[in-house]
């Protein structure tokens, strides 16, 4: 389970969101009463609208065609590291049009200039 490796302690008191679509499985009665017993909080994308996960599922796709498939995994240790590696290298090297151009880390970046109290030494 991912989520036992990922917290093996627990996810109580991370504060865990689960983003999902209105698909039979995260609505399931089963799955619904497993976020509950987590405490993770559950929202869904949009009803009837394609556009409410259409960055994630074009995220996914590209992970899958830029990494995940291009070769044999011997070991989940093995992805892992080559997921990270993938997204450090796609957050600061690859410019994005949707973001006229600039990596997600500028991007990133400018926000948070653009968005911090400056405070003043009296």
């Amino acid at each position: 389970m991912g989520l036992h490796r990922q917290f093996p302690n627990g996810v109580r008191e991370h504060g865990l969101d689960l983003m999902s679509d209105n698909g039979c499985q995260p609505t399931g009665k089963a799955f619904l009463k497993a976020c509950q017993a987590l405490d993770a909080t559950q929202a869904f994308t949009s009803d009837h609208n394609p556009k409410g996960n259409a960055d994630t599922e074009r995220l996914m796709r590209t992970v899958k065609e830029e990494l995940i498939w291009l070769r044999e995994w011997s070991s989940h240790q093995e992805l892992q590291e080559a997921l990270a590696n993938w997204v450090k290298q796609d957050n600061d090297g690859y410019h994005h049009s949707a973001l006229r151009y600039k990596t997600p880390s500028q991007c990133e970046r400018d926000y948070q200039s653009s968005h911090l109290t400056q405070f003043v030494a009296a």
